[in-house]
């Protein structure tokens, strides 16, 4: 699966769920070094999340760990979600569900 089919795929649960794409990065070249990828929210969860997609394989450059972390120290609600994490995904995009959390290494 590529990086984009991913990213269709994860709008489409998304929106099943309740979730509405805020943001997304149209042509990355005409926006800030790192910035995620896209930006759901939830107005009835209350909740707002900021995603980094990547391939299996793909890797986070220095501004992106720059952005993710920056965001995250502020408490707001941002992932790295990759193809091999759909069943967490799935979980977190439940307005209920858990929130997302950077990985340990980021």
């Amino acid at each position: 699966m590529t990086e984009e089919q991913f990213r269709r795929h994860i709008r489409q649960l998304a929106a099943m769920r309740g979730w509405t794409l805020a943001y997304h990065t149209h042509n990355s070249r005409l926006s800030d070094a790192g910035w995620p990828d896209e930006v759901y929210g939830h107005p009835k969860a209350q909740r707002t999340l900021f995603v980094e997609f990547k391939s299996d394989a793909g890797l986070i450059r220095p501004e992106q760990r720059t952005w993710l972390r920056h965001l995250a120290d502020c408490g707001l609600e941002t992932a790295v979600w990759r193809p091999r994490d759909l069943p967490q995904i799935i979980k977190i995009l439940t307005p209920e569900g858990p929130r997302a959390q950077l990985p340990d290494d980021l």
